[in-house]
């Protein structure tokens, strides 16, 4: 193998352990403001668990994509 894939082998095993530790740490976000959601509701708190949920979503599909394939940035 190649220094230069075992270089890229390296940033895909990093890459994918961030996206892991990332997705954990939004479903423990989820899980807080459900719990908050059961006791308080409220339409604030509702739509931080859907941008929340959104953001999820995006990590795991590596980003969305327009209609003619490009990709789309987050609006914030």
């Amino acid at each position: 193998m190649s220094e230069k894939q075992e270089i890229m082998d390296d940033f895909d095993a990093g890459k994918k352990f961030a996206q892991n530790k990332v997705l954990e740490l939004m479903d423990e976000v989820i899980e807080e403001y459900e719990e908050l959601i059961a006791t308080y509701p409220d339409e604030e708190i509702q739509a931080q668990v859907n941008a929340v949920k959104f953001m999820k979503n995006w990590v795991i599909s590596g980003g969305h994509e327009d209609e003619n394939g490009n990709r789309v940035c987050l609006v914030w």
